[in-house]
């Protein structure tokens, strides 16, 4: 037993099993140090979760997506590539990996997926399927704190694996010679790198703007029900004072006669 494939399980599990599976695994560990470092792994979020079991269940979709995240940097350095064609292909991968994903954590998967191409230690760490809580970046502000993010020090690939996982990228010579020439300059570096940034931001507004429609739907459904409970209180109001007042009038002629 050791740390590496304790976590590899662990985060294999469903968060609700992780707590019980965890500080068993504590009790059997060899020595002290072990079991301390065993009872320190962190419980993932539902939608850290979600992002695991996506890389665990999916591996060829999600190398194929980090692959997409090499090939769109290269396009915005200027070395070849249509930016705005890798970023839609982007988003139709995202979109197909998250496609069962429940709704109430879609949003943060779709962040932590978007995420994993903007930056090859970021894909890493994705690729750990060992995420504790959903990862956000889309190349404004500080990088994120992986310590924060990734339960232990993120596995190192073999030279093997990675080389695996590039095959989809490589190019025929056919198709190498069709692409045009990379274009250059700072200007368009600068344009590229905004255009990746303000897709991201304009994914998050969207993402954000969704949550909100679907609010209002729940809402409005909601107010619906509760005018309806509403009018009906009012006609029982009513008939209750129809009959009060009857009731009123029955005394008052009883009491004169």
């Amino acid at each position: 037993m050791d740390l590496d494939s304790v976590a590899e399980e662990l985060y294999a599990l469903p968060p609700e099993e992780f707590v019980a599976a965890r500080d068993t695994a504590a009790k059997q560990a060899a020595d002290r140090e072990l079991s301390t470092a065993i009872k320190a792994l962190r419980r993932p979020t539902a939608s850290a979760h979600a992002v695991n079991q996506l890389v665990r269940d999916e591996p060829a979709t999600f190398d194929d997506l980090l692959v997409l995240g090499d090939e769109l940097r290269t396009a915005m350095s200027g070395r070849g590539g249509d930016v705005r064609q890798l970023t839609e292909q982007r988003r139709a991968l995202v979109a197909e990996l998250v496609a069962g994903v429940p709704d109430n954590v879609r949003d943060d998967v779709t962040a932590t997926l978007e995420a994993a191409t903007a930056d090859p230690q970021l894909g890493e760490a994705v690729r750990s399927g060992r995420l504790v809580k959903p990862l956000r970046y889309a190349g404004f502000g500080e990088f994120p704190d992986l310590g924060d993010v990734v339960a232990t020090p993120i596995p190192r690939r073999t030279a093997a694996q990675k080389t695996a996982a590039k095959k989809t990228a490589k190019k025929s010579p056919a198709k190498a010679a069709k692409e045009p020439k990379p274009e250059s300059g700072p200007d368009l570096t600068a344009m590229r790198q905004q255009v990746l940034e303000l897709s991201g931001a304009a994914d998050d507004a969207q993402r954000r703007y969704d949550e909100a429609a679907r609010a209002v739907v729940e809402l409005r459904a909601r107010l619906e029900q509760a005018e309806k409970v509403r009018a009906e209180a009012h006609r029982a109001a009513r008939a209750a004072h129809a009959d009060a007042e009857r009731a009123r009038r029955d005394l008052g002629r009883a009491e004169r006669a």
